[in-house]
């Protein structure tokens, strides 16, 4: 019924000649995604805590939870060569052990697991002949008993954007064009957690924007589900960037599809850049696809700090905080 009204309302909008501008016109974001408020919307941000420009990882989190009043935060958790410089070296946890040490009572933490070292370029270094098995068994499954008693971690994430052709990582997994060895590491990897933690819950990895590269990113998605990935997994989580209006109101693929799934769906990272336009994008296509898809049970901004001098995600710059930043610190 509400993709009918707006169907019948663009029609209309655009006979009266209001739509010349283009579909990113204002007059056609105001009847369509309108502005609205986002008190209400179950709120998160990325908060990897590595640019210390910006405090301690400590005061970082006390300012997200005090200050901006956010519960939820995701963290990543990367393996790298830093972390584990060869096969049979012991990981090197002290940053992540800071991490979980300096979050504060009432933060709930999502670990993304992801990343790879160099020396998992070189194929006999595998586990039985498996890179994905190799980085369950080497990474997820120690990370995952070292931290399993910590009762501010909620949930742990399997990877991040497999489909991202530009991640050497995804290229030595396999994951690129073929969803079937992701869901081969989520199954290993949601094995490990059901073993060790399982009260924690299992998100599955977010490809790069569900609205962007159509209908590619759609596709990897719909191969996901028909394969049976919402059997290892507790959440479905999505990323959202830029706008596609037309993608979420007139072509219902992608609404369509979220509501077609049985678990809750995670917005795990969407975000705007530029320091003034943060908060507007949130209160119309946060709020539009809270309205378009009931399923979606948080959003995560990207991302609570950014050192890039031009173009940042952060809602904390090197040059100042972002209007979003501010609202949420006032309200």
């Amino acid at each position: 019924m509400w993709r009918t009204v707006l169907s019948i309302l663009l029609y209309l909008f655009v006979l009266s000649g209001s739509a010349v501008a283009g579909p990113t016109a204002k007059g056609f974001l105001d009847l369509f995604a309108p502005r609205r408020s986002i008190d209400q919307l179950p709120l998160g941000v990325n908060a990897f805590m590595n640019d210390q420009r910006f405090g301690s990882i400590q005061s970082q989190f006390l300012d997200i939870r005090k200050e901006l009043g956010i519960r939820y935060v995701r963290v990543l958790f990367n393996w790298g060569s830093d972390v584990q410089s060869s096969p049979n070296t012991q990981p090197n946890y002290s940053f992540y052990d800071d991490i979980i040490a300096a979050a504060p009572k009432g933060v709930k933490l999502l670990v993304i697991l992801t990343g790879v070292p160099d020396w998992m370029y070189q194929s006999g270094n595998w586990i039985d002949q498996s890179p994905r098995t190799t980085f369950v068994q080497k990474w997820v499954r120690p990370t995952i008993q070292r931290y399993r008693k910590s009762k501010k971690i909620v949930a742990w994430q399997i990877w991040n954007e497999p489909n991202d052709e530009s991640n050497p990582a995804n290229v030595l997994m396999d994951f690129v064009d073929k969803p079937v060895q992701y869901l081969d590491l989520l199954a290993k990897a949601d094995s490990v957690i059901q073993e060790l933690t399982p009260k924690r819950k299992t998100v599955m990895a977010a490809t790069t924007a569900i609205n962007q590269n159509y209908p590619d990113t759609l596709e990897y998605n719909q191969e996901l589900l028909s394969l049976g990935a919402q059997s290892f997994t507790d959440i479905w989580a999505i990323h959202f960037y830029g706008s596609s209006i037309e993608r979420l109101v007139f072509d219902t693929n992608i609404p369509d599809f979220l509501n077609e799934l049985s678990l809750p769906i995670w917005v795990t990272e969407s975000g705007k850049q530029g320091t003034s336009k943060q908060l507007e994008y949130v209160e119309r296509f946060w709020t539009l696809l809270d309205r378009l898809v009931p399923g979606i049970e948080r959003f995560l901004f990207y991302q609570y700090s950014d050192g890039s001098t031009t173009n940042s995600y952060g809602l904390r710059t090197l040059k100042g905080n972002s209007d979003l930043y501010n609202y949420l610190r006032q309200h």
